[in-house]
């Protein structure tokens, strides 16, 4: 069974869900390369001689583009902090460091193509409240920290201590403030930073 695009889709009945189609962070710009200064070349006029331009200085050549042929590229990489950004803890009072990346939790979470190298967590939900893959947290390099709801079931929701609660509408990740408990169905989990 193929739909109007070509593609092979499921019968009808099978599968009644969004297929996952999340934003990524857009990517920084790459850094423009200075070209050479032009070089003025002057026209001919009758009657008066015509002198070449002074060759252009050759830009400097540093040893490893002398060497290889290729410039080299020295600009300083950014990686995750050793220290963990959040922390979550579980209800059984187990607690888990989060540096950087996607967590995708659930009884028993699958990999998806929308984070490809996701840590998987499963948890332990002897109510199975939640779902096998019920949502994803997304920590960035700035420390912001995302929940994603994955289509679950019982739905995601963020609890705080001052009484306030929000929902996590699948397709419209959460940004989640330090102190917060994340609920998937039944099951909670405390997210604090640091």
């Amino acid at each position: 069974m193929t739909d109007e695009s070509g593609f092979i889709s499921l019968p009808p009945g099978m599968a009644n869900f969004d297929s996952g189609t999340y934003r990524m962070e857009a990517r920084r710009p790459e850094p423009a390369v200075a070209e050479r200064p032009p070089v003025f070349m002057p026209t001919a006029v009758p009657g008066l001689p015509v002198t070449p331009p002074a060759a252009a200085a050759a830009a400097p050549v540093d040893e490893a583009t002398r060497v290889t042929g290729a410039p080299v590229d020295d600009a300083t990489r950014v990686v995750p902090s050793r220290r963990a950004a959040w922390t979550l803890t579980l209800p059984a009072g187990e607690s888990r460091a989060l540096r950087a990346g996607v967590v995708l939790l659930g009884r028993g979470p699958a990999a998806s193509e929308a984070w490809p190298g996701a840590e998987l967590l499963p948890l332990d939900d002897p109510r199975k409240s939640v779902s096998k893959t019920h949502a994803a947290l997304e920590l960035d390099g700035a420390g912001t920290l995302r929940v994603h709801d994955l289509d679950s079931t019982n739905g995601v929701w963020l609890s705080y201590a001052n009484g306030d609660e929000v929902d996590v509408v699948p397709g419209s990740p959460g940004i989640v403030e330090d102190g917060a408990v994340l609920h998937l169905g039944e099951f909670g989990i405390r997210l604090q930073r640091g």
